[in-house]
């Protein structure tokens, strides 16, 4: 070291300070590098937030699919002839642009046999109504008659009753009698002169046979005589009285016809499917036209060759029960209702082309039981296509039935009868000016606004941890500069907030995107923007 000293004091000024210069630079980088590796790590930064009272809104997040709020399908008969098809998939049109011409000469026989069953079924319908009048009038003049025949029926059984107390008073009677043979002959050969049938004569010769009266002395042979008359007459009357309710047994009242109820359905289903057939003939015939602008989404159509359905269902038979919706008919009748309702084989048909309207669209989502509780008709909704918002509003929320696209006779009888299955729990969200970033068929995110709860304490939803079952954040203590985990209890929940029922009080500080490995004292610094 003192020969290092006495090197120094050798040395030029200029070396000496050069020297100096040196010691300095090194001790500055030991300084440093000591200083690099042991110094303190600095606090990390984090955004923070204050908690506070406000809004929250709770949403139902669905997702959907866009359709045209009006689309107009044009069918058309398999087998029809094709003329021109003047549209393709992606034409914009207006209302009353031609679409296509057909020559439906090959297809006119569904028209007229769905004429023909019709007019059938309302010829037959007719002539039961008819008959079932009648009958009707039949029955209520029977029924008059037969009140008549039981009044007289009445009157007489009196006359023999009293006749029968005064033979007993005159006096005593121990001994019956019964009436003669010939005198019964004799009174049936009468009702045969006036026309009485085999089975009226036979029904008073068995009840006259049983006619037993009292056995009085000649002296009272007149009054005897008088209760032979009277009886006979009394099974007369009852001969009658049986003729006539059997008559009235088998004439149908025009109010319980149940062959005439079950025609009127027969009758309305064969108009149906005729005004079904007549509407889809009459169009092709015409030429489809636009009744809308609109955009067209499908063309199953090709110039000079004839229409084949793009996809068939297959029929069904006809659910007779269901037409007949509970009315019992007898062999006959049945028969009859079979014979008119014929074959019900679908008639093939399809759609021949799509045009869907832009003026007005909406998205239909299908939702669960729980969900659909929560949604009424009116709730705003925001709609996501496309990475663009839209507004838009709850217009219908329901069940939704299944319709099928050909002209299937057991669908017009279901939708006749108002049977159908159902297609689940159908929500539709209409949007509000939509563009072209809105394309029909394709799927997007809705939130529907459930509702709006005021005055509530919230956090950002980021700054809020879950670890088995229990929520929790991280408090910021500004005096220190440190943090605290804090348990919380959490109520509603929207797309930016929680809501705090316990835990948190309004003017904590809270972190964001908090590490969740941060343990309580550890100081952070705030993240300024």
């Amino acid at each position: 070291m003192i020969f290092l000293l006495k090197n120094f004091r050798k040395k030029s000024l200029k070396a000496k300070i050069l020297i100096i210069l040196f010691i300095v630079v090194v001790l500055f980088l030991l300084a440093y590098v000591l200083y690099s590796n042991f110094k303190p790590d600095p606090p990390a930064e984090y955004e923070l937030a204050n908690v506070s009272y406000g809004t929250m809104v709770n949403t139902l997040d669905v997702n959907g699919t866009v359709e045209s709020e009006y689309c107009d399908n044009f069918y058309a008969v398999e087998g029809v002839a094709v003329e021109e098809v003047l549209v393709n998939v992606g034409d914009k049109v207006q209302k009353g642009d031609k679409l296509a011409t057909f020559n439906t000469s090959a297809v006119s026989g569904y028209l007229s046999a769905a004429q023909k069953e019709y007019n059938e079924a309302l010829s037959e319908y007719n002539s039961a109504k008819g008959e079932a009048q009648s009958s009707a009038s039949e029955k209520a003049s029977l029924e008059k008659q037969i009140a008549s025949v039981n009044s007289q029926i009445a009157a007489k059984e009196k006359e023999i009753a009293e006749l029968e107390k005064s033979a007993s008073n005159s006096e005593p009677v121990t001994e019956t009698v019964t009436v003669s043979q010939e005198q019964i002959a004799l009174i049936a050969a009468q009702m045969a002169q006036n026309g009485a049938t085999q089975e009226q004569i036979d029904t008073f010769t068995a009840a006259a046979s049983q006619v037993k009266i009292p056995a009085v002395s000649e002296e009272n042979s007149k009054l005897s005589q008088e209760l032979i008359e009277k009886n006979l007459e009394l099974a007369q009357l009852n001969s009658k009285l049986a003729s006539l309710q059997a008559q009235n047994a088998v004439t149908v009242s025009g109010d319980s016809e149940t062959l005439l109820d079950a025609l009127n359905r027969v009758v309305e289903l064969k108009k149906k499917n005729y005004d079904s057939v007549k509407e889809v003939y009459d169009k092709m015939q015409n030429g489809w036209f636009a009744d809308c602008d609109g955009i067209v989404t499908a063309v199953n159509i090709k110039a000079g060759e004839n229409f084949v359905c793009p996809a068939k269902e297959s029929s069904s038979s006809l659910d007779l029960s269901s037409l007949l919706g509970g009315i019992s008919l007898d062999s006959s009748a049945l028969q009859t209702v079979t014979s008119l309702l014929g074959d019900s084989q679908s008639i093939p048909s399809g759609i021949g082309v799509t045009v869907e309207s832009y003026d007005d669209m909406f998205v239909t989502v299908t939702v669960n039981k729980s969900d659909l509780l929560k949604i009424e008709k009116g709730m705003e909704a925001t709609v996501t296509s496309l990475d663009k918002e839209y507004k838009g509003e709850v217009t219908y929320v329901g069940a939704k039935a299944v319709e099928s696209d050909s002209l299937d006779l057991s669908s017009i009888t279901s939708s006749l009868m108002g049977s159908g299955s159902s297609g689940g729990a159908i929500v539709k969200i209409r949007i509000e000016n939509p563009d072209e970033n809105v394309v029909i068929g394709f799927d997007v995110d809705i939130k529907i606004k459930l509702a709006t709860v005021e005055g509530v304490l919230k956090v950002p939803v980021e700054s809020v941890l879950y670890d088995s079952g229990t929520y929790s954040v991280y408090v910021y203590n500004s005096e220190d500069g440190t943090v605290k985990r804090q348990t919380i209890t959490k109520g509603a929940i929207d797309d930016t907030s929680y809501e705090v029922t316990e835990g948190l009080k309004e003017g904590d500080r809270v972190v964001k995107s908090p590490d969740p490995k941060m343990e309580d004292g550890t100081k952070i610094k705030e993240k300024t923007a």
